[in-house]
């Protein structure tokens, strides 16, 4: 019985620890397209407190809803759950969609182990792009 509720309370607290996550994410995305909640909330057709809720964590959002606002901000949806981490950082590095080269190259970039090289190679790539 105490292993049950042990097991129990810890996936309450997963849960609210993603619910903060996702909305973190939603509200990084909508800061990122010069949105405001006002703005967001219309496209997605709920009020602005609601939108609110979604980004401190203190309202679940659906899964219907979350593809609305991924919708909304022209992001996948898939974006929101990238890592187990649940790492907030990574839609400030999202400009649109990843081409298929940027795809590959990310790929390949990851493969490497040494730092070193690794450093080397992101100095070339701002050279290269100046």
């Amino acid at each position: 019985m105490v292993y049950r509720f042990y097991t129990l309370a810890l996936f309450k607290v997963w849960q609210m620890k993603r619910d903060i996550k996702i909305g973190e994410i939603i509200r990084e995305f909508r800061e990122a397209r010069g949105l405001s909640q006002m703005r967001l909330a219309e496209m997605v057709g709920v009020s602005y407190q609601q939108i609110q809720k979604y980004e401190k964590g203190v309202n679940k959002i659906s899964i219907e809803r979350l593809k609305q606002v991924s919708d909304a901000l022209n992001v996948p949806i898939n974006l929101f759950f990238q890592s187990e981490n649940w790492m907030v950082s990574e839609p400030k590095a999202i400009y649109g969609k990843i081409t298929e080269e940027e795809e590959a190259l990310l790929q390949l970039f990851r493969k490497i182990k040494d730092k070193r090289l690794k450093n080397t190679i992101l100095k070339l790539l701002k050279t290269l792009a100046k």
